[in-house]
């Protein structure tokens, strides 16, 4: 799994559930800090395949400097390039060819809903839809038109509102032509009981149309059959777990719940009597085989 350092080009940038989530003025910040971030990202880099670096936390397209960020990331030494964005400005081909000129590989996209009426009503804006779905494939024809490999992932704030739409949307994002689906708790109140099975069939689409399903923010008790979807058994996720989860056995390998999760979510994960034995048998399985 490719680690990437987040360069955050602001707040409030990411469409959110208008019904769960108030509404926040996006801010950016300035392109000084942002540029001393790309230097410290890339100099600091621990080793393994990098550096990679993702522009995240505001609409990349929505910042002036962005292409200057862009060119400044090259010339950092990055190796891969991520742009966390909406993907409503590569819907121009101009644009589209100066956003790969400039390097950019990897494109996450939101997806709220399979169909334009859900997404726009849960992200509030009319059209973005359309014009996410018609960036995404600008992007995906312009990269096979230059021969570049690119990799989109479709990013799922997951709440009680698009829950059962989930193995829509992976199918949607499938035939779109995303590589990748990360389905992530966005709901303090929703029961990872409850949410179990549908993201379970969510990960049987993936299979289905073969891309690649993770979960976070499902604590691995209840992933049943699917445990290796949750994103938490192969990579690091930084500032998606409560603090009440820290001192559980399981907390290695276990999503757990969001910052925040009621006490009525915490109740249902919590850790089974035998915690610490099932964490044992979690880290021997993906141990490496002895060799020689």
């Amino acid at each position: 799994m490719l680690r990437f350092a987040n360069i955050v080009l602001g707040e409030s940038g990411a469409p959110r559930c208008v019904r769960c989530h108030r509404a926040e003025a996006e801010t950016l910040r300035d392109a000084s800090s942002i540029l001393l971030a790309i230097g410290e990202a890339a100099s600091t880099w621990p080793g393994g395949p990098g550096p990679n670096l993702s522009l995240t936390g505001a609409e990349p397209f929505h910042h002036p400097a962005l292409f200057e960020l862009l060119d400044a990331s090259v010339t950092a030494g990055a190796s891969r390039i991520r742009l966390e964005s909406d993907a409503h400005a590569l819907a121009t081909a101009e644009t589209v060819e100066r956003t790969l000129g400039s390097g950019v590989r990897h494109l996450t996209i939101p997806l709220l809903g399979s169909t334009a009426e859900l997404h726009d009503s849960l992200t509030g804006r009319r059209g973005s839809f359309e014009r996410t779905v018609a960036g995404v494939k600008d992007f995906l024809e312009a990269a096979l038109k230059n021969t570049m490999r690119v990799h989109v992932t479709v990013r799922v704030p997951v709440c009680r509102h698009n829950l059962h739409d989930t193995p829509e949307i992976v199918t949607l994002a499938a035939k779109t032509g995303a590589n990748a689906v990360l389905l992530s708790i966005d709901d303090a109140d929703l029961d990872p009981r409850q949410a179990a099975p549908w993201l379970g069939a969510a990960c049987d689409s993936g299979i289905v149309y073969a891309t690649w399903v993770a979960v976070e923010g499902i604590p691995y008790g209840c992933a049943n059959g699917w445990e290796l979807h949750l994103a938490s058994m192969y990579h690091e996720v930084e500032g998606t777990k409560s603090e009440a989860c820290r001192t559980c056995p399981l907390t290695d390998v276990c999503g757990g719940a969001m910052p925040g999760a009621s006490e009525r979510t915490l109740a249902a994960l919590a850790a089974p009597p035998d915690a610490a034995q099932v964490a044992q048998r979690i880290s021997h399985g993906f141990k490496p085989p002895n060799v020689g």
